[in-house]
């Protein structure tokens, strides 16, 4: 198996093309980049030459790149190279591809992309849909020269990028998918390999069924008159595995896994993304995001780091992450700390770590991360670590687990936020002899110095009953029992003790059948 390409729609390879006027007509010389002939034409001194193309196409009308190859023979003494896409109503567009400052176009045949939607000077309406005319001018300046076919066109495509399909033969996806795009009967003018790097000028889809990047460099270019924001979205079954994917100069690229079949990628970057999409069940760990806009994270994300980034969504999981100078208001954006594991939040000086949003119910949530250059006490600075409206009558309790630090807040509304240090989790898990878990058992555990409860309840299905919020001052001895006397099968009760330290406490009550 091998990736296979799509998206891309061919407007003509130019091998006898009957479509042209005001050109000289097929290369005589055998110069093309794709087949056999390109269109030429040749440019006099202090004049302008126009060839024009009159070919029917249905271009895409929300998205669209209308891609050609070109090249020029006299790249010193032109002074302007412009395209004109016309529709059936006479309304065009027009594009500047090179002047005597930005001397594109040159000896050998080099693609050139066009964002007709959102680029180009109009005049009048154009209509996508119904291309019928592309027209291309070049002007030269008052110098001599012999005025010989000396300007090419070759291959045109439209289309918003391409679909990679099918499955990498290897664990280069993006350079495999690059070979074809300029294989012979291709050369659709979107990817590039330059010294081990893949240059994309178009969006891309990975539909395929096992396609796999190991290591690549995959870069969006910025060109004048192409996209500003790329789309790179995943729709199939893809893992990257050290791949770096980046926007080049003032362009960005959202980057969206929401519909994948499967989505894992570990280390590696993201660079300059403008959105961030990803959905639950998908595995990412050890990435770099460095200066990217803002993310919607529905997934876990690990051990990675966030440097100067955007709002950052959570309705999965971050942990173990680095926070680093969010750009914005606040860091993260999410409603209980309980989806942030031993995360590090960085402050530049401005903005929350996280925005809980309205609180309406009265509730205890645990914090486990730490943070640094937020406002050392609670107010309405605008930099304290948390943002919160906890509503009139209810009550936030933040308990700060062992080894996280003491967050400040900014409590918008009435209610009351109690933030209480040193929080561990107390934890009894029912268990038979042979390790089977026992949902249902009765867990009774106190203090031995004044016989204050900690735990009395029922086992969960996973055996466990549990105090995530125990608020450790000194250590301390603790005594109690388990059984199960209620419901069949029936365990005899045993006996519980140990010690709550600053690690907290947890222990096994081994059940056996009351038989």
């Amino acid at each position: 198996m091998a990736v296979t390409l799509g998206g891309m729609t061919l407007l003509t390879d130019n091998d006898n093309e009957a479509g042209w006027t005001g050109t000289d007509g097929p290369d005589a010389y055998n110069f093309a980049i794709q087949g056999t002939n390109s269109e030429s034409w040749q440019v006099s001194k202090n004049t302008t030459e126009t060839g024009t193309l009159t070919k029917s196409a249905s271009l895409p009308t929300s998205r669209g790149v209308y891609t050609v190859w070109l090249a020029s023979s006299i790249s010193a003494l032109y002074t302007n190279i412009a395209l004109e896409l016309q529709s059936s109503t006479n309304n065009f567009k027009a594009f500047t591809i090179a002047t005597t400052t930005n001397r594109a176009v040159d000896g050998a045949f080099r693609p050139f992309v066009f964002d007709y939607v959102n680029k180009g000077t109009p005049t009048g309406t154009f209509a996508p849909a119904s291309l019928t005319v592309s027209r291309f001018s070049i002007s030269t300046a008052n110098i001599n020269f012999r005025a010989i076919p000396n300007h090419w066109v070759d291959t045109i495509h439209y289309g918003a990028g391409h679909t990679i399909g099918g499955t990498t033969t290897g664990d280069l996806l993006f350079a495999e998918a690059a070979d074809l795009d300029v294989s012979s009967d291709t050369f659709y003018g979107i990817l590039e390999k330059f010294s081990g790097i893949i240059y994309c000028q178009g969006d891309i889809d990975l539909t395929g069924t096992a396609l796999v990047s190991a290591g690549e460099t995959f870069v969006f270019k910025d060109t004048d008159n192409g996209y500003d924001t790329y789309n790179l979205d995943v729709s199939g079954t893809v893992t990257f595995t050290n791949t770096a994917i980046l926007a080049a100069g003032t362009i960005n690229y959202n980057f969206d896994t929401s519909g994948a079949t499967s989505f894992t990628q570990t280390g590696g970057s993201h660079t300059k993304y403008n959105t961030l999409t990803t959905a639950s069940g998908q595995t990412m760990s050890g990435i770099v995001f460095q200066s990217g806009g803002t993310a919607t994270v529905a997934n876990t994300i690990e051990d990675s780091t966030f440097n100067q980034c955007g709002l950052i969504t959570v309705t999965g999981t971050l942990d173990g992450c680095v926070i680093n100078e969010s750009t914005a208001t606040s860091a993260v954006s999410t409603t209980t700390l309980a989806k942030l594991v031993n995360c590090d939040f960085i402050s530049d000086g401005t903005g929350h770590a996280v925005n809980l949003g309205t609180i309406s119910s009265t509730q205890a949530m645990t914090w486990s991360c730490t943070d640094s250059g937020y406002a050392a006490t609670n107010g309405t600075t605008g930099n304290e670590t948390i943002l919160v409206n906890v509503a009139s009558g209810q009550t936030l309790t933040i308990n700060v687990a062992t080894g996280a630090t003491t967050p400040t807040y900014y409590n918008t509304g009435t209610g009351t936020v109690t933030v209480i240090s040193g929080a561990v989790t107390v934890r009894v898990t029912a268990a038979t002899v042979n390790g089977t878990k026992v949902e249902g058992a009765r867990v009774y555990l106190k203090k031995v110095s004044d016989g204050t409860v900690i735990l009395n309840g029922l086992s969960n299905a996973n055996g466990i009953v549990e105090d995530t919020a125990y608020t450790y001052t000194t250590d301390e001895n603790v005594t109690g029992w388990i059984r199960k006397s209620t419901n069949t099968p029936l365990y005899k009760q045993a006996p519980l003790s140990g010690t709550i330290t600053s690690t907290g406490f947890s222990t096994t009550g081994v059940l056996i059948l009351d038989e």
